[in-house]
C-alpha cells in the first residue's frame, strides 16, 4: 500500500505533534481560534478530531491490506499544517516503523492512536468522548465501505459498534446519521450537518446518555 499518505511537510516545519497540541489545549485552541474563528474549546478539539479521524482511517486501511501497523506513539505523529481551506492540518509519520500482527492489530491502534487522544481531549478540552469517537467511525465506515470495500475487520473495533445504530456497515453507510452532535454548528458561519441528530432530536446524545 502506498504510504506517502502519511507524509505531508514537502519543506515545511511541524507545527508539533498530535500529544503535545492534545495535552497543552492552548496550542490547539489557539490554532482553531486563528483558522475557524471559535473560541470554544469543545468545538475546537472535535473539529481536531473530525480531521484525526481521516488519518486513523488510514491506518485501518493498512491494517486491513497488509496485516501491519505503526508501532508509534501520539507523541511521534507530527501536526502539519497545509494550505487552501478553512485551517487546513494535516497528520504524518515521524518514521516508518510497522510491524506485522493478527486480528488484535485494530484493537492496537485503538489504544495506541486513539485512546489516549481522546482521554486527552475530554479532560483537557472537556469534549465528551462518545463525540470523540463517532468523529472517528464516520470515517472508518467511510474507508471500510467504500475505499477497502471489505467491512469484515470493523467487527474488531468493539468500542464503535454502537455507531452503527443496529444496522450493517452498509446500511449505516447508505443511510449515514450520527447518534452525537460533532458540533460543526457552533463554527462560526456554519449550520447543521446533514448527518446532525438535532435536525431531527431537540437534543443530540451526550456521554451520559450513551
Amino acid at each position: 500500500m502506498d504510504l506517502t499518505m502519511f507524509t505531508f511537510t514537502e519543506g515545511k516545519i511541524p507545527a508539533g505533534t498530535v500529544f503535545s497540541w492534545t495535552k497543552d489545549i492552548d496550542i490547539l485552541a489557539a490554532s482553531v481560534k486563528k483558522g475557524l474563528g471559535t473560541d470554544s474549546l469543545p468545538v475546537a478539539a472535535s473539529m481536531f478530531m473530525r480531521r484525526y479521524g481521516l488519518f486513523i482511517a488510514g491506518h485501518l486501511a493498512v491494517f486491513s491490506a497488509e496485516r501491519r501497523i505503526w508501532t508509534g506513539t501520539p507523541d511521534e505523529i507530527e501536526v502539519v499544517i497545509g494550505e487552501g481551506e478553512a485551517w487546513p492540518i494535516l497528520f504524518q509519520l515521524s518514521h516508518q516503523k510497522w510491524e506485522k500482527c493478527g486480528e488484535e492489530g485494530a484493537e492496537k491502534i485503538a489504544a495506541r492512536l486513539v485512546d489516549p487522544v481522546v482521554k486527552l481531549l475530554a479532560k483537557n478540552a472537556r469534549l465528551p468522548a462518545v463525540i470523540s469517537r463517532e468523529n472517528i467511525f464516520g470515517y472508518v465506515l467511510w474507508m471500510y465501505v467504500h475505499i477497502v470495500k471489505d467491512t469484515r475487520d470493523l467487527p474488531l473495533l468493539k468500542q464503535y459498534e454502537r455507531f452503527l445504530q443496529n444496522r450493517t456497515p452498509e446500511e449505516a453507510m447508505a443511510n449515514f446519521s450520527r447518534l452525537t452532535c460533532c458540533l460543526y454548528k457552533e463554527v462560526p458561519g456554519c449550520e447543521k450537518c446533514s448527518y446532525c441528530p438535532l435536525l431531527k432530536e431537540k437534543q443530540c446524545g451526550t456521554a451520559k446518555t450513551l
